[in-house]
Formats: structure tokens, C-alpha cells, sequence
């Protein structure tokens, strides 16, 4: 029996709808099916679109709303968003110079149009950049070749700028026409790593220390997760994530110096087996199996801990017999697709895991939790 505090709709909330946009005619909405995918979100969401002449606009999610054409980006807005960081560049209709600003977008009232330029007839972005953790950016920016401009091209640090309101003109960036500018290089957070937890309901990821502690996340960091089935997958972290708590054996930070300490049950030579392996693939949302195809082969234990001691049990001739393992003295480091070494010929039991402190320095999103459950799985939660 769980007990249940005062909650608020919009935590627990599923993302239960997909979000489309037609950029040329200008609609957004989850009934535009036949247009472009935008994001996974939920229909308590609030959805923000930015046009190419430097007008914004929040509206409650709909089927299909008009919110002008020739969007540049949409997707969804959280009130007081701190985090989310925007990158413009626009060229001034007044002066004709193009200016550069760095800003949240924190406060809103639904349905009113704003001005992102200094408002002046014939202003419009001419680059436009979103970073939901507070990226840096460097971008490349070539001037138009007619210009009397000594250097037609150079580069800029958004970190060079402070982060100011939406309402701010922003900084010169040239005084000469602007031909083309792109992005050269993304950056790590200016604001610092953020934390994130998992819902052990829900599965999903959050910032409201709801659940499960995973660690500070920076840019280009990942999660690793190993799932009960054998699969281990990373994934980049992001509120919209969510995953199936009941088919995940282990979530945390990934190291790329992390070890995973496996035991499974191979279905074909009917014994356990003990491997140790590096990650070695790249590749972010997929899975990759590193036990034994066999439909009978049963994951009991994986973590990426470098220093355990486990206690397992199995029956051997009607009796009940007990014994401790040090994965780490046991097998070397292989390949994640090696079969690793037998342990005994049968299937075990996880008893007790104890993590081994001695000459070992904990790092931030490490502390993991591995109770055995009533099937001899090790599990997160």
C-alpha cells in the first residue's frame, strides 16, 4: 500500500499527445498528423512558436492552431523555465544593423503576440537558436561579399553575452548587411549541470526530485540504462523522457570509464555466467544485448559499480548452498558481446549486494540501489 500526497495534475501527467507544424502556412497542433513531428507532449501543455519576422506567441495546445507563417521553431513552454536559453540574431529595419541577444523566456500571457527584434517595420531574425539547458553556441557569420567590411567573416560566442530578458535590444553584431550565418560549434552549459530524477510510477525523468536521484547532467552527457532482458541502452537526458520502471534492472550517469559487472543465466548451456565489460558502442536510443539470444537466458544482475561483493544461493542435490563473489577478481574486462565465464552449472539466486568502498572515490549520480527481487533479479527499484 502506497500513500499518496497532494498532487499536482501536471507532474504526473503522461505525454499522451504528439505535436505537428506546418511552418509555410503557419499551424501548429497534435491534429496535423500528415505534417512534421515537432516533440512527444501532453495535452495539459502550453506550445510556443517564434516567426521568422520576430513575433512569439504561447497558446494551450490545440488540434490545430494558427499562429502565422514562416515558424522557426516550436514546442513546448514551461512557465518559469530558468534553463531554457535563446539565441537570436536579428537584423534592425530601422538602423539596418544586425543585433545579437541572449535570453529566457520566463512569463507570459496566452494568446498576446511579442515582439522578440526592437520592433521597428521591416525587423526579422536571421538566425534563431534554442537550448533547453543553457548551451553556449558559436556561430559563423558572412557578410554580405558588396560590404566595405574588411572581414567578411568571423565567428561568435553567445557565452561572450549576458542572459537578459526577452524584451532586451540586444548587442551590435555588425553594421554591414548579413548574407548567411550558421551555426560552428555547441558548447556546454553556462548554467551549470542539471539534476535529474525517475518517477519509479511513471518512468519519467523530471527535475522536481520526484523518485530516484540519476545524477547532474552537462552537456553531452548521457543515461545508461540496463533493462532486465539483457539490453543496455544510453539515451540523452530530457524531461520528455520516460521509460517502463518494471523492465529496468539499473539507471544512472554513463562513465566512460565504467565497467558493467553482469551475471546471467545462460538458457542453452543451462548454467550461470559471469562477464565484465566496457560499453563500446556509440549510438544513443537503441539497444544492444549482451547475453545469450537463448529465450531461456535470464539477466539476474548487472551494474556498472567497480568494486561489489555479492552473496547468491542455488540447490545442489536437494540442498541449499551459499556462496560469495567478487565479479572483479573473478573475470577480466571483455568484449560486451563475449559469453564471459561459467559460475555454476545452474541458475542462481541473488542474495545481497554490498558495494566495496575501500580505496574507491564515489562520483556524483554513482549511488545505486540493487535489492534482489522475489525472482533472483537485482533491481533499481
Amino acid at each position: 500500500i502506497r500513500s499518496f500526497d497532494e498532487i499536482e495534475a501536471r507532474q504526473v501527467i503522461v505525454n499522451n499527445a504528439k505535436l505537428y507544424i506546418n511552418r509555410k502556412e503557419g499551424f501548429i497542433g497534435y491534429g496535423l498528423k500528415k505534417d512534421e513531428f515537432i516533440c512527444e507532449c501532453s495535452d495539459l501543455d502550453d506550445i510556443i512558436a517564434i516567426r521568422r519576422d520576430g513575433k512569439m506567441v504561447v497558446n494551450r495546445i490545440s488540434e490545430k492552431a494558427f499562429v502565422g507563417k514562416n515558424i522557426l521553431h516550436a514546442g513546448v513552454w514551461k512557465k518559469g523555465d530558468e534553463r531554457t536559453v535563446y539565441h537570436l540574431v536579428y537584423l534592425d529595419g530601422k538602423g539596418g544593423r544586425s543585433m545579437v541577444k541572449r535570453f529566457h523566456i520566463k512569463a507570459i500571457t496566452r494568446d498576446k503576440e511579442y515582439d522578440l527584434t526592437a520592433g521597428h517595420k521591416g525587423s526579422r531574425v536571421l538566425y534563431l537558436g534554442v537550448h533547453p539547458n543553457g548551451e553556449s553556441e558559436t556561430i559563423k557569420v558572412q557578410l554580405n561579399p558588396a560590404s566595405r567590411a574588411r572581414t567578411k567573416m568571423f565567428e561568435f560566442d553567445f557565452s561572450e553575452i549576458d542572459i537578459k530578458g526577452r524584451n532586451s535590444k540586444g548587442n551590435i553584431l555588425s553594421k554591414y548587411a548579413v548574407q548567411k550565418i550558421t551555426q560552428h560549434e555547441l558548447g556546454r552549459s553556462t548554467l551549470g549541470s542539471r539534476k535529474y530524477w525517475i518517477d519509479e510510477n511513471s518512468g519519467k525523468l523530471n527535475f522536481e526530485e520526484r523518485g530516484k536521484y540519476i545524477g547532474a547532467y552537462d552537456t553531452g552527457d548521457l543515461i545508461l540504462l540496463i533493462y532486465k532482458d539483457g539490453n543496455y541502452e544510453m539515451a540523452e537526458p530530457a524531461e520528455s523522457k520516460r521509460f517502463d520502471p518494471e523492465k529496468i534492472m539499473y539507471v544512472g550517469k554513463y562513465m566512460s570509464d565504467a565497467v558493467i559487472s553482469a551475471i546471467y543465466f545462460d538458457g542453452q548451456k543451462k548454467c550461470s555466467m559471469v562477464k565484465r565489460f566496457a560499453i563500446e558502442t556509440l549510438g544513443t536510443d537503441q539497444k544492444f544485448n549482451f547475453i545469450s539470444e537463448h529465450p531461456s537466458s535470464t539477466l539476474l544482475f548487472a551494474s556498472p559499480e567497480p568494486s561489489l561483493l555479492l552473496k547468491f544461493s542455488f540447490q545442489e542435490k536437494g540442498k541449499k548452498v551459499e556462496r560469495a563473489l567478487r565479479p572483479q577478481e573473478f573475470i577480466d574486462v571483455k568484449g560486451w558481446k563475449a559469453l564471459g565465464n561459467k559460475l555454476v552449472e545452474r541458475k542462481i539466486k541473488i542474495i545481497s549486494v554490498k558495494k566495496e568502498t575501500k580505496n574507491k572515490k564515489y562520483r556524483v549520480g554513482d549511488s545505486i540501489e540493487l535489492d534482489p527481487d522475489s525472482n533472483g533479479q537485482s533491481s533499481l527499484f
